[in-house]
């Protein structure tokens, strides 16, 4: 299961989230100043300031194209 952490508006958001339904992922998405606030974004992903970042069964992946890099060398996107 898949956690994004992102924002209203953000184009690196919505590719996430069009990569992970095509590929059939369960995912939660989490929407800031809706889900978290920045403090708690800050303090989860320390030093991150990009959005998106995302998470696979509580463990940090990254942002939206280390997540990608990620689903192609574990063979999930190929």
């Amino acid at each position: 299961m898949f956690t994004i952490w992102g924002k209203d508006k953000c184009g690196l958001c919505r590719k996430i989230i069009m990569v992970l339904e095509l590929l059939g992922k369960d995912f939660d998405y989490l929407v800031l100043d809706d889900d978290f606030t920045a403090e708690e974004f800050t303090a989860k992903f320390p030093g991150k300031i990009q959005f998106p970042q995302v998470e696979m069964d509580g463990k940090h992946i990254g942002d939206c194209q280390e997540t990608i890099e990620y689903l192609k060398e574990h063979r999930i996107l190929t």
